[in-house]
């Protein structure tokens, strides 16, 4: 069976099948932690423990086929003979801390995030958990290896600069700025992810170029951006060398604007009015 409990340091002892409607059912395997004889050994005074009590961890494990694992993993309390210390079995191996889903189903949920672009939501349904233990594994690993890892600036020779709608409240900033690298896309690769940082200022895009080393501001060549008199400041003050362009986007949305007015025009001039309202193929631009 492709589990890897090997690896996470659990010893299988049984095996399950709960139905899950039409999602494939759940396979739940009853582990036990590969304890040795140090597990039983006090580390205060070396004595022999014994197995006071014993309770039943739940961990959601990387699905197999169409099936989703969890993982029942008897965890066993000690209490030395001699000074009385207690301490539980170590599962640093198959989950960091507190968690509920073991490593490795953390770092297939980032890959699909991150690199399918797949939904937390579709995420969570194949491991049979909640939206929010995706997300909180997601944003762990994130915030502590992708985030943190400054070798995603290396290689940037274009950048790309747009603002985004992030928090739709009615208190706390809603806007973030997006820095993508898009020079993958050369080779027929997706474009990367950079940063986001709060705001979508003009001040907001210089202090992220500023606090980025002087030799990726640099090898940046071209900066594509919106119509955005601030971004273009930020961009011509902190990347100098780098050559400001208009994002195919925003170009086909200036050109929408300006033939929306030429067809408003054209209609007060041939029909005295306005024209009566939007229309299935002109969309927005049917207001005249």
């Amino acid at each position: 069976m492709p589990l890897g409990l090997d690896r996470l340091g659990l010893r299988p002892v049984s095996q399950c099948h709960v139905e899950r409607g039409d999602r494939g059912g759940v396979r739940l395997i009853g582990c036990e932690p590969e304890a040795d004889a140090s597990a039983r050994s006090c580390r205060a005074c070396d004595g022999v423990a014994r197995v006071r009590s014993s309770w039943t961890r739940r961990l959601v494990h990387v699905p197999v086929g169409q099936r989703s694992t969890h993982l029942l993993v008897r965890v066993r309390r000690y209490e030395c003979r001699r000074c009385g210390r207690r301490w539980t079995d170590d599962l640093a191996r198959a989950v960091p801390e507190a968690d509920a889903m073991t490593d490795a189903a953390a770092w297939r949920a980032v890959a699909e995030v991150v690199l399918r672009s797949k939904s937390v939501l579709a995420c969570a349904r194949d491991p049979a958990c909640s939206w929010d233990m995706v997300n909180d594994a997601v944003l762990s690993r994130g915030l502590g290896h992708l985030v943190g890892d400054e070798r995603r600036f290396d290689g940037a020779r274009m950048l790309g600069v747009d603002e985004h709608v992030w928090r739709h409240a009615p208190r706390g900033g809603r806007y973030v700025t997006v820095a993508v690298n898009p020079t993958p896309r050369r080779d027929g690769r997706p474009a990367r992810l950079l940063d986001m940082v709060e705001g979508r200022s003009g001040r907001a895009f210089a202090d992220w170029l500023a606090a980025r080393p002087e030799s990726f501001r640099d090898n940046v060549q071209v900066v594509a951006m919106d119509a955005f008199a601030g971004y273009k400041r930020a961009a011509a003050r902190q990347a100098p060398r780098a050559a400001e362009v208009l994002d195919p986007f925003h170009v086909v949305q200036l050109a929408g604007q300006k033939l929306t007015k030429v067809r408003c025009r054209l209609r007060r001039e041939t029909a005295g009015r306005r024209a009566p309202g939007p229309t299935r193929s002109t969309g927005a631009g049917g207001y005249c």
